[in-house]
């Protein structure tokens, strides 16, 4: 089964680092292994809490 990711963290995170997003998902997958990779993983999944917590704010 294919990882998706969301789109609009793997491009806040592109713009941070000035990568492409889809460098930033080569390493959120392992394919991509640079000095910042664990501290990329992560900042993506504490972005990934702040959005889901905020779009499940209004239940």
């Amino acid at each position: 089964m294919k990882k998706t990711y969301n789109t609009g963290v793997v491009k806040a995170l592109a713009c941070k680092y000035k990568v492409t997003p889809r460098y930033i998902r080569y390493c959120l997958n392992g394919d991509r292994t640079p000095v910042y990779a664990d501290e990329l993983l992560a900042e993506y999944n504490k972005k990934l809490e702040q959005v889901e917590k905020a779009l499940n704010s209004d239940k």
